[in-house]
C-alpha cells in the first residue's frame, strides 16, 4: 500500500513551525493532543513510545526534544503511511512506526510513554461503529483503557513515565488500573472547555514511591 499525497492535508501542529500531513478522512490531532504534548516531560537521551500513533502528533512534539529513539505503534494501515510519510519529510531523530496492535509489540522498555487513546466504551447497540475511521480513534474497539495500561506497564521501565489524557468520568477505573498495574500517580492536570472538566492529563511512574501533584487547571481558550 502507498500513500497518495493528494489524499492528505498540510497542517500545523502546536504552532506554524511544525507542519503535518492528516489524512482527512481519519482521526486527527486535536485539542487534547495539544494539551498532552504540551504538559509531557522529554529528557535528553530517552526513547520514548507512542501507543496509538496515528499520524505521527505526538512524536513530533517530542522530536523537538534531545531524544535517543522515538516509536510509533499503530492498528491502521492508512493511518502508519501517513506517519511514516510525516516522518520522511519532517522528523529529525531516529523514528520508527510500527504496524501492529500494541498488545502483539514486543520491544525493550523504553523510558517514556505517551497515549492520547480511546475514550469511550464500545455501545453494543451500535455494532458498526468499527468502520468508520474517525470513530476507531475514539471508541474503545481495538484498544480498552485496561489494555492501554496493561501494556503501558509492559513495555515500560522501572521508574518510567506514562503520560496520557482521558475523560474525568473515568477518573475512577484510571486510579483502579494504574495501582492494578504498579504505577502511581506523579502530577494531574484538569482541563476545562467553558467551567466543564473536558479533559484529564495523567503522569504516572511505574514502580515508583512518588507522591501525587495535582497541577492547576488549565482553561481551553
Amino acid at each position: 500500500m502507498e500513500i497518495n499525497k493528494s489524499d492528505l492535508r498540510l497542517d500545523y501542529f502546536l504552532d506554524k513551525e511544525r507542519p503535518l500531513y492528516q489524512h482527512p478522512k481519519h482521526f486527527r490531532f486535536n485539542t487534547d493532543t495539544k494539551l498532552l504534548a504540551n504538559f509531557c516531560t522529554i529528557r535528553k537521551g530517552e526513547r520514548i513510545l507512542d501507543i496509538g500513533c496515528n499520524n505521527g502528533a505526538l512524536l513530533y512534539a517530542c522530536d523537538q526534544y534531545d531524544v535517543k529513539e522515538l516509536v510509533g505503534v499503530e492498528v491502521f494501515d492508512e493511518a502508519c503511511l501517513v506517519a511514516r510519510y510525516n516522518v520522511e519529510h519532517f522528523f529529525k531523530h531516529p523514528t520508527k512506526i510500527v504496524c501492529c496492535r500494541v498488545q502483539e509489540y514486543q520491544d525493550e522498555p523504553f523510558d517514556v510513554i505517551v497515549s492520547n487513546p480511546p475514550y469511550f466504551k464500545v455501545d453494543a447497540t451500535h455494532p458498526d461503529i468499527s468502520m468508520d475511521p474517525r470513530q476507531n480513534g475514539r471508541v474503545e474497539v481495538h484498544l480498552t483503557l485496561e489494555e492501554l495500561i496493561r501494556n503501558a506497564s509492559r513495555l515500560l521501565k522501572s521508574n518510567g513515565r506514562f503520560y496520557f489524557v482521558h475523560r474525568p468520568n473515568r477518573f475512577n477505573d484510571i486510579c483502579k488500573l494504574l495501582y492494578q498495574y504498579h504505577f502511581q500517580i506523579q502530577s494531574m492536570q484538569v482541563a476545562y472547555d467553558q467551567n466543564v472538566a473536558k479533559s484529564l492529563l495523567m503522569e504516572a511512574r511505574k514502580e515508583s514511591g512518588c507522591d501525587c501533584k495535582i497541577l492547576q487547571p488549565y482553561f481551553i481558550k
